[in-house]
């Protein structure tokens, strides 16, 4: 066989085992003596020699980094860069910003162009890790650890070899729960998000399961498939208030992320319906608008910043060797503003 054609997956084939095993260890990765046995005799049988553009950098070669993102436009994406930019400026390396589009159709040349990018390694977060069912992601990640280091950030996929952060999703409904039931409501609503993406899934699951552990009734009618866009507030509160009766109406929202929040609060003041006095409301993500609105939101800050920063050190630290597979679950911070209501007490039922 022509050494330049054989991949990973000639590997896995020959050796009977999955491509997550084979990339597990060819990076280094955990793997049982007799999986690691397998590889490495497929390996030396084909030929195979790993690309170029996974080898470590020699000692004291500067190479940049790619941070493989979905979209810039949402500033939750923009405070993960600032950080990400911010810990590789330290290290002295570039950071080069890649925005493939993981759609269906487009799968291989979305990882195409993140594999050729001429980087040292890679942190990938956004639809790469969201997007598609989970085998699906586990393929695209594994494909480009095959190449080069990578550390990803959201929720976890089993089977790739590499340093994972996360936030507590489940963690920050909850506590958004909690702060409204403290406040006497018992109405609550869960807004945006789409079933597509293994976050937004993690955070409706939450919401429907703490409302159970609650014996609170949840809102069925909620729109948790309706995007996360401020257009996806306005379209959920929309619904919501013109076609329950005043009895069923919800006297408090969560809303997926700060941009659907601030769709949900423009349509509950064009409705005529007073934040706080008349719906509490809380975002996610405490973006820097959230202060400078009116009322000013209360929000979940799950420190993106933070993460961008961490993922580009655990990076640089799995190219000197270092590293493993594992995953850092970051809590989250409930910030308490005025748009849920805290200052007014207790709400009468």
């Amino acid at each position: 066989m022509d050494t330049k054609a054989v991949t990973i997956h000639d590997v896995a084939a020959l050796a009977g085992v999955s491509l997550a095993s084979v990339s597990r260890v060819l990076s280094g990765g955990g793997a049982s003596a007799a999986t690691r046995e397998k590889v490495e005799a497929a390996a030396r049988q084909l030929g195979y020699r790993r690309p170029a553009a996974e080898q470590r950098p020699e000692a004291g070669q500067e190479r940049a980094l790619a941070l493989v993102i979905s979209d810039l436009t949402n500033p939750y994406y923009g405070m993960l860069c600032a950080g990400a930019e911010q810990a590789a400026r330290r290290a002295g390396r570039p950071l080069i910003v890649c925005q493939p589009e993981f759609a269906l159709g487009a799968e291989d040349r979305a990882v195409e162009s993140v594999v050729r990018l001429p980087v040292a390694g890679a942190v990938v977060v956004g639809s790469a890790m969201e997007q598609g069912d989970l085998d699906e992601i586990r393929n695209r990640l594994c494909r480009i650890a095959q190449r080069m280091p990578i550390v990803t950030i959201g929720p976890r996929v089993e089977g790739v070899s590499c340093v994972n952060i996360t936030s507590d999703l489940s963690l920050s409904v909850r506590k958004s729960l909690a702060h409204l039931v403290t406040l006497g409501h018992r109405r609550i609503a869960f807004i945006g998000g789409s079933g597509g993406m293994r976050s937004s899934s993690a955070r409706r699951r939450a919401y429907f399961e703490e409302m159970e552990r609650l014996g609170i009734p949840a809102n069925r009618d909620t729109r948790t498939d309706a995007g996360f866009t401020p257009q996806a507030g306005e379209f959920c509160v929309n619904r919501l208030f013109s076609e329950n009766a005043e009895e069923k109406r919800p006297t408090a929202i969560i809303a997926i992320n700060d941009l659907v929040a601030l769709g949900a609060l423009r349509q509950l003041q064009r409705m005529g319906l007073r934040v706080p006095e008349d719906v509490a409301l809380i975002g996610c993500d405490n973006q820097f608008f959230t202060p400078y609105l009116n009322p000013s939101l209360t929000t979940v800050d799950l420190h993106p910043f933070d993460h961008g920063v961490t993922a580009v050190e655990e990076l640089i630290g799995s190219m000197k060797g270092g590293g493993g597979s594992y995953s850092q679950i970051r809590e989250c911070s409930l910030i308490v503003r005025e748009s849920c209501g805290a200052m007014l007490g207790v709400r009468s039922i």
